[in-house]
């Protein structure tokens, strides 16, 4: 896996583009012509997934797998979350958000911390702005939660989450359906970073406990039980 790849940020006045250092912009449907990705970059992402015809994940949208560049991607588009959630939906006032997704997903993979990399980010402003997201997709995974059978899978996602908490990551949506696991490798993944932070030092003890709380209430939730790795 490449770690810190950086992108290259196309600005426009109702559109930003972030392509991943790795991708040829020959190798995308439009390069990095701007307006054409204004007008035509969401219709395009749009036949990609009918094309894969596959629904990678639920949550606040639906991910869906595209080919882009000739590498499998997963495609969501950013939700607000709670009461917010329900009155602007995917609607945002700024595109900042999304370049701090890509920012974070960033500095995680710099420390060889298992995150997809993100291929191509696309924020499109009408009144509000709509923000897009097409990450690499972690292929022959399964979410931790569809795993908590597995003790191998609970063991491995026990580990990077005190690792995300040492490298100072704040995600406050990060629960067992946002990471993956991997059995044939035993590797978890983190994913959907959206709103997440990366704090200039490791989580304190009390923020710790506090994320792990939340993957508790996670298991709890949807399973009615939580593994003994995260009883708090």
């Amino acid at each position: 896996m490449s770690v810190g790849s950086p992108h290259r940020l196309s600005r426009g006045r109702d559109v930003r583009l972030w392509v991943a250092a790795e991708i040829d912009p020959a190798e995308l449907d439009f390069a990095e012509d701007l307006d054409l990705w204004r007008c035509l970059g969401v219709a395009k992402l749009e036949e990609h997934a009918r094309d894969a015809d596959a629904v990678l994940g639920y949550g606040r949208g639906a991910a869906r797998r595209v080919v882009i560049a000739g590498r499998r991607g997963v495609w969501r588009t950013n939700r607000h979350g709670g009461v917010v959630g329900r009155l602007l939906g995917e609607r945002f006032r700024r595109p900042t958000r999304l370049g701090e997704e890509i920012t974070v997903s960033n500095a995680l993979r710099a420390r060889g911390l298992p995150t997809p990399l993100v291929l191509v980010g696309l924020a499109l402003a009408g009144i509000f702005w709509v923000q897009h997201l097409i990450t690499e997709e972690v292929e022959d995974a399964v979410t931790v939660f569809e795993a908590r059978d597995n003790p191998g899978a609970l063991a491995a996602a026990d580990a990077l989450l005190d690792q995300l908490c040492a490298a100072g990551l704040w995600a406050t949506d990060l629960h067992p359906g946002n990471m993956l696991w991997q059995e044939d490798c035993g590797r978890c993944w983190v994913i959907d970073l959206a709103g997440a932070v990366l704090k200039p030092r490791p989580l304190t003890e009390a923020e710790r406990r506090a994320r792990r709380r939340r993957f508790a209430r996670y298991f709890r939730k949807h399973a009615g039980e939580v593994p003994a790795p995260f009883r708090v």
